[in-house]
């Protein structure tokens, strides 16, 4: 696949007809990708979109526009005529792309309700979408995944992200055979963090100013990382794209080495922690005491657990240096680095040139990221969405989300509680007013009968 989009871009390259991509939120992911586009040829960043003028200033010149060969505009019309001159251009919001032409756009506000809303303006507009937000992908990506089908354009998450780095493994390995086990991602879980709030996000990775400022680092998105709830909306990312559900509510997340994941993550007939194989999960690099690392761990890498029927196949999984489980009949790949924003141009240009996805959702979801209180809440208190002071998210089965009637934590967003939560408590649907977005209109024309959020 590789050769074939290497060879496409310059052959886009050679005919001056480069892919063109929008950026819609130019905060560190995105710039990573405008300055990764800067680097192959056969493709243009065109135009930034970010409410901070700066942000996507700093990614159009990462992306290698001077001042003088980009506008900031105000309007479609004025962008229009702003390319019509040759001119990259830079706007507030995701209207000034209407009269563009545009290829594809790549989401990273990191907002759901803000992402839905701008992927599905792009999918309507004809345009490809990469979906990088991932919190607006598991609160209705498979709704923005069947209106993309019936447009005739791709909406893919990114390669370079967990979720996209487990799918082409995972895809490997199913190409090859193989029967998935369980597929991953690495975490580093402190139990100290679960409570984090964003204020002291930075301080707990050790980050100073300049570099917070300099990279365009959001506080909430870093608390997400610390207090758990990125990696569950990450793995029911991949969670609907596979069809693998959570073994039980929030995964298992063990303390985990290499070697120790293809033993824990079997059946609890083989040795393992798992009530039903076929699922998603997470090793935590943290070990039990929750202090310090296990060695040889992978926390920021991704891995799939598998098997094969065929016996002289799974001796050759071991030969070969797979790390199994001592009955040698489950085996593990892996890939102990993603590169969030380098990777993306592969999926940009699978999406245009090949019209195939990196990875993306199911006409129906298999799990969602429910809400769970961080402190205790009383009516009247603001959610404030993942990576907030109040609120986290978990993983669940779609099935008992809407029989339970629980909160999506996309819908976690300023809206305020009208009761008593308990902290660590899930919190159900029926504790916020109605919503009325984008979010809630995708779901419901998708589904209505078994959507949650009311």
């Amino acid at each position: 696949m590789h050769q074939l989009i290497r060879q496409a871009l310059e052959q886009r390259a050679a005919a001056n007809n480069p892919v063109r991509i929008a950026l819609v939120g130019c905060g560190r992911f995105g710039t990573s990708v405008a300055a990764q586009i800067s680097q192959i040829p056969g493709m243009l960043l065109v135009a930034a979109v970010d409410p901070k003028i700066a942000n996507g200033q700093s990614a159009l010149e990462a992306a290698g526009w001077t001042r003088t060969q980009w506008q900031q505009v105000e309007s479609a019309k004025s962008a229009a005529v702003a390319a019509d001159t040759g001119h990259a251009v830079l706007g507030p919001d995701e209207e000034i792309l209407d009269l563009l032409n545009i290829d594809v756009v790549v989401e990273a506000t990191g907002h759901p309700e803000v992402g839905a809303a701008s992927a599905l303006r792009a999918i309507r507009l004809g345009r490809h979408v990469i979906m990088v937000t991932v919190e607006a992908d598991v609160t209705c990506g498979w709704a923005l995944a069947n209106e993309a089908r019936s447009q005739g354009v791709i909406y893919s998450l990114t390669a370079g992200d967990q979720p996209g780095t487990i799918m082409e493994l995972l895809d490997w390995a199913q190409t090859c055979g193989l029967k998935v086990v369980a597929a991953g991602r690495g975490t580093k879980f402190y139990p100290s963090d679960a409570d984090g709030n964003p204020s002291e996000a930075f301080g707990r990775y050790g980050y100073n100013a300049e570099l917070v400022e300099r990279r365009r680092l959001n506080p909430n998105m870093y608390n997400s990382f610390r207090d758990g709830t990125k990696a569950q909306i990450e793995m029911c990312a991949v969670s609907n794209m596979t069809g693998l559900p959570p073994d039980v509510r929030g995964m298992h997340q063990p303390s985990a080495s290499l070697h120790d994941i293809p033993m824990l993550f079997t059946s609890k007939a083989k040795g393992g922690l798992l009530e039903n194989e076929g699922v998603v999960d997470l090793a935590n690099a943290v070990s039990l005491d929750g202090q310090t690392l296990v060695p040889n761990h992978i926390e920021i890498g991704v891995w799939v657990v598998v098997t094969s029927e065929q016996g002289l196949i799974r001796e050759d999984l071991s030969f070969y240096g797979l790390p199994t489980d001592p009955s040698g009949e489950r085996a593990l790949l892996y890939r102990p680095f993603h590169l969030c924003g380098v990777e993306t141009p592969v999926t940009i240009a699978q999406a245009a040139l090949l019209k195939t996805p990196t990875g993306t959702p199911q006409n129906q979801p298999t799990s969602e990221v429910v809400a769970v209180a961080k402190r205790s809440l009383s009516p009247g208190d603001v959610l404030d969405g993942s990576g907030g002071k109040n609120v986290g998210g978990i993983i669940e089965r779609r099935s008992i989300v809407a029989r339970d009637k629980l909160l999506p934590l996309g819908f976690a967003y300023g809206a305020a509680v009208n009761q008593q939560v308990r902290s660590g408590e899930v919190i159900p649907s029926a504790a916020v007013p109605r919503q009325t977005g984008t979010l809630v209109k995708l779901r419901e024309a998708a589904n209505p009968a078994r959507d949650s959020s009311k």
